[in-house]
């Protein structure tokens, strides 16, 4: 069947994006005269895929737990015994965490590989796939691991949302309704619904965000609102809750926390909190404020010690604060937030 390309981004420096139905004869043009490895989640392994694009191909267990360095030395193993060179082009098929793991894979096997990405969820298409971060988990929290490492092309197939079981769907809404948030009250206004053009605007306003700063080193941040609480709450459940689940948890908590602090109107905050409200949120099981804030403690984007935040003026606009777009947020300042949060949605 013809190409059908309804969208087609280039993202600095060098990825093209598209994003429509029927994407195999672009695809194709990357790995004409090529040796290719597709490595797939395991649970959308598609070995009749691989053969029509002339690849080998592999697969790794599904889940936030197989982004561990295991995971990475036993694929380098496979593509040493496989002799693998730098020409080599990996494609890597599955969600976020599909792509987070290949990608690192692909940055540091032989100092660096060609790369494509397949994402095959919401939640990946317009978040986890763009932008060329990659990353891999420790016992001391999520991607503490990673490189930044731009894939040569990303094929978003819409064919394959068609399938999407309910609860991915909110997942990748939940980082949608965020870009809404941060960036383009517009996404927000028009959200939350399955709408091709909602996920665009949403994958456009990233892109804008990473063509400005690729390396995170101001504005990029803006994009891990709902990230400081959404990564701790992971961590605490041992990565049983679902990363869109734990974001949308974040967003609403770290909207919260700007009502608290004097930024955000209160009636800003309660259009938020009716939003995410309708969806199927609850605290796990384990939960525990102590391990919680241990978590938090230890996330990425501290500085000095200090745990940072992504803090909301309104819907739609991140305070920039002098160009560092995230504010220290003392413990005893989390404490009425955490309150909040323990009595909004309970336990699982």
């Amino acid at each position: 069947m013809d190409s059908l390309i309804v969208w087609k981004f280039l993202i600095r420096p060098a990825t093209t994006l598209f994003v429509g139905s029927h994407l195999l004869d672009p695809l194709l043009e990357f790995c004409n005269g090529r040796r290719v490895v597709l490595i797939a989640d395991e649970k959308i392994q598609d070995p009749l895929f691989a053969k029509k694009i002339g690849a080998e191909f592999l697969t790794i267990p599904s889940g936030e737990k197989t982004k561990r360095l295991e995971t990475v030395e036993r694929l380098v193993d496979q593509l040493c015994q496989m002799g693998c060179e730098r020409d080599t082009l990996l494609i890597a098929m599955g969600g976020g965490v599909t792509t987070d793991l290949v990608g690192f894979v692909a940055s540091i096997y032989m100092r660096g590989v060609p790369l494509i990405l397949i994402p095959t969820t919401l939640l990946a298409m317009v978040d986890a796939a763009i932008g060329g971060k990659t990353g891999i988990d420790t016992a001391w929290g999520k991607n503490l691991l990673g490189t930044v490492y731009p894939p040569q092309a990303i094929f978003a197939d819409l064919d394959r949302l068609q399938t999407l079981p309910e609860g991915e769907w909110f997942n990748g809404m939940a980082e949608i309704l965020k870009m809404g948030l941060i960036c383009d009250s517009q996404i927000w206004e028009r959200g939350p619904g399955r709408d091709p053009e909602l996920m665009v605007k949403a994958i456009q306003g990233k892109i804008a965000i990473v063509d400005q700063d690729p390396l995170e080193q101001g504005l990029r941040r803006v994009l891990n609102f709902g990230h400081t609480v959404g990564h701790a709450l992971e961590r605490v459940s041992e990565y049983m809750m679902p990363h869109g689940e734990a974001v949308a948890f974040g967003c609403v908590v770290e909207a919260y926390l700007s009502m608290k602090l004097g930024y955000l109107a209160e009636q800003e905050f309660a259009q938020i909190e009716a939003v995410y409200g309708r969806f199927p949120l609850r605290l796990p099981k384990n939960y525990d404020r102590g391990q919680f804030l241990s978590a938090m403690a230890q996330d990425k984007k501290k500085a000095r010690g200090e745990v940072r935040c992504v803090i909301l003026e309104k819907i739609g606009r991140a305070l920039p604060f002098e160009g560092t777009y995230c504010r220290v947020v003392k413990e005893s300042e989390w404490e009425s937030a955490l309150d909040w949060m323990e009595q909004w949605k309970s336990f699982r």
